[in-house]
């Protein structure tokens, strides 16, 4: 009989493309024949955000152990607490795999130790934080005897890990990208972003061509909030796409939009400089603002010119997207 496989899943009423990818792997998984589930803290929450069927459960006193709410309780709150809440606790068995996001950091050899983990690292520039400067190997979860493996989703997280932990068994799932959802319809003289990365350089550049006249009858669309299905019908009617990642694993909103039709142009953030291809999307190196105000401004232009464009940048992206990111191929990743 396979083991359980638990994916902690942190309350999080915003859109995240975090969550959004651990219901996935859950999803993936149980149509591969294992029995996954996803793990809430407070019982009934249930992310609004997105459509989903994937099988949810609540352990509360997991989730404070990992947010160290414990250690700033009198302990008799805590226990008040766990009567109050863990009721509803599903019971974690020996055989259960217990997966964590790498952003718990040292709380993660906190909980259930004797069980076997895995770390779902999403973004391996968070995999340190929390930790002393001068860390030492046995303080981390990566090497522990019960840490079965860590996955990331990007080349640059595989070479981040190994260079950190030079013996870690870390694999790459490959995310899928659905092209039946985020596909090109009637482009708009419209422009979209996501105001919470790092928006204090896409408040200038916009600013610099509004100055420049360059936003003349051109829309500015921030994507932040929106839902799941909200996102893809605005990128699929946008023309363009201002990246401002900076240090991120993968960072999905890019390539999203690179599906959708639109021309990403902005900062690859490390992760998405597998696909940031300079044949249907514009990188520019990080925190070059000027750099970053003079190709949206050029490619304001070239796109006004020539209707075709983006038809042509849209075939080049969807084709390597379809190659790179498609079902089978996370499937395959998931499966090994």
């Amino acid at each position: 009989m396979k083991p359980r496989i638990l994916f902690i899943c942190p309350d999080i009423v915003e859109p995240s493309g975090g969550v959004k990818q651990i219901y996935r792997q859950v999803d993936v998984l149980n149509s591969l024949g294992y029995k996954a589930l996803v793990i809430h803290q407070n019982y009934g929450f249930k992310p609004q955000w997105f459509e989903f069927e994937t099988p949810v459960e609540y352990h509360y006193m997991i989730h404070a152990n990992l947010n160290n709410q414990p250690a700033s309780r009198p302990q008799w709150y805590v226990k008040l607490r766990q009567v109050q809440f863990a009721q509803n606790d599903i019971e974690i068995d020996d055989t259960d795999i217990i997966v964590l996001p790498e952003a718990y950091g040292p709380q993660i050899n906190e909980v259930f130790p004797s069980h076997s983990k895995v770390i779902y690292n999403q973004n391996c520039y968070l995999s340190l934080g929390g930790f002393p400067l001068r860390i030492s190997i046995d303080e981390t979860p990566y090497l522990q005897k019960d840490t079965l493996a860590t996955l990331v989703n990007s080349d640059d997280a595989v070479n981040y890990l190994k260079l950190a932990f030079k013996d870690i068994p870390v694999f790459k799932i490959h995310h899928f990208i659905d092209t039946k959802i985020f596909k090109p319809t009637t482009k708009k003289k419209q422009i979209a972003y996501m105001s919470r990365k790092n928006f204090d350089d896409i408040k200038q550049v916009l600013q610099i061509n509004a100055l420049r006249k360059n936003l003349d009858n051109w829309q500015i669309i921030d994507l932040n909030q929106l839902s799941h299905y909200d996102i893809a019908k605005t990128l699929n009617e946008s023309s363009i796409f201002l990246s401002s990642n900076l240090d991120e694993g993968f960072a999905l909103p890019a390539i999203e939009s690179m599906a959708s039709g639109c021309l990403a142009i902005g900062y690859p953030g490390k992760g998405g400089k597998e696909y940031f291809k300079k044949e249907f999307s514009v990188p520019i190196p990080e925190k070059d603002i000027q750099q970053f105000a003079i190709k949206l401004e050029e490619s304001i232009q070239k796109i006004e010119k020539q209707p075709q464009f983006l038809n042509e940048i849209a075939k080049k992206a969807r084709a390597y997207i379809e190659s790179h990111h498609n079902e089978a191929t996370e499937k395959q990743d998931i499966k090994n």
